[in-house]
């Protein structure tokens, strides 16, 4: 006596996979063959098969019978065993039971029990379980089976679903991984010789949010609180100019002058802006957000970011009451005619400001 049920499936109904379900077996039958249900569900209860019978649930009173009959022959089972007879067809809740069913679950899931032979509207010769030769025990073992079977294939399915977001994740860290190799290997802090009367060095790059957290953890500093979206990989910014010049005298340095800066900027060119003539190919302005260092193209001599991205303080007071520090190079949410080389800024020297970072000056 062979089970002949095609397809089997994960889901039930679109409201729950299978660790939503209540019962792994709802049992319809006419009462006039209820004891044939009886003695199925006894020999389930031995397997510890979760099932669920109208007539042996205590929770059942008081509840509206259409919601009973909803749950368990649709959201909350896996499988409905039909036991059909004659009287199953002439039962008015016998049908309404079916066709909850039947519009609730896959065909698959609908397992018909024969009494005799009388056609069921809706049930299929290739849905037939198995005839009734007064074998509950062998009925609740396959069934018992059949449930294994489909959880088994569950486990299955949710394992290709891991392992597949498991490769999914890999690839995407493999990429950002390769990516951020790729961007320290060719923007990485260097120092860029500028030549003149009195030649220095200047790092290619603003201080990064990177760098500048690793000298406060080394130093035992406090970090300052970086605006909102900012990442390792951008300027630091809210960074006050006693606290530029200290960390370029971590790594001994100092902050540029105001000549020393717009001579880098210039790279030995007459620009408007640093690097070239055209603002959008040197320069992130007019954004919510400074980019990583180096994303625009550099000028003569290699150093990016001399307009726009963040502005950067310099070590000139502005004013003759020393008040105020220069600011140069304009930032990501300037206007381009703040970007030129010649433009400046005056700020004092213990604001933090969302755009204004700082680059380092080394005279050999």
């Amino acid at each position: 006596m062979q089970v002949d049920v095609v397809g089997w499936v994960l889901l039930a109904d679109g409201e729950g996979g299978e660790g939503m379900k209540k019962h792994d077996v709802a049992i319809s039958v006419a009462e006039e063959d209820k004891e044939v249900a009886y003695a199925i569900a006894a020999q389930l209860k031995k397997l510890k098969v979760r099932y669920y019978y109208y007539d042996e649930h205590k929770d059942n009173w008081g509840k509206y019978l259409i919601n009973l009959t909803m749950d368990a022959y649709g959201r909350h089972t896996k499988y409905v065993l039909m036991i059909t007879s004659r009287a199953f067809v002439q039962k008015y809740w016998s049908g309404i039971e079916r066709q909850v069913a039947l519009s609730r679950l896959p065909q698959g899931d609908i397992l018909q029990l024969r009494l005799d032979d009388t056609q069921v509207d809706g049930l299929s010769a290739h849905m037939i379980y198995e005839d009734w030769k007064d074998n509950p025990e062998e009925i609740a073992r396959l069934l018992k089976e059949k449930i294994g079977r489909k959880k088994w294939l569950v486990w299955a399915r949710l394992m290709k679903i891991c392992t597949s977001l498991l490769v999914l994740l890999m690839a995407v860290m493999s990429w950002y991984w390769a990516y951020m190799w790729y961007y320290h290997r060719h923007f990485a802090q260097t120092y860029v010789l500028v030549a003149g009367a009195r030649p220095f060095f200047i790092s290619n790059v603003e201080v990064t949010v990177a760098a500048y957290r690793e000298y406060c953890m080394l130093t035992h500093k406090v970090f300052p609180e970086q605006p909102i979206h900012s990442v390792d990989s951008m300027p630091v910014r809210n960074v006050t100019w006693e606290e530029a010049k200290a960390y370029c005298a971590y790594v001994k340095g100092r902050l540029p002058s105001e000549l020393e800066w717009e001579t880098a900027a210039q790279g030995g060119e007459s620009t408007v802006y640093s690097g070239g003539t055209s603002a959008v190919n040197v320069a992130v302005y007019h954004k919510v957000k400074p980019a990583f260092v180096g994303r625009k193209k550099a000028n003569a001599l290699g150093i990016y970011d001399m307009s726009g991205n963040v502005a950067e303080w310099c070590e000139d007071w502005a004013d003759s009451a020393k008040t105020m520090k220069v600011v140069k190079g304009g930032g990501y949410d300037s206007e381009v005619e703040e970007l030129a080389v010649k433009s400046r800024r005056e700020e004092r020297p213990e604001a933090r400001l969302r755009d204004v970072g700082f680059r380092v000056v080394k005279d050999q």
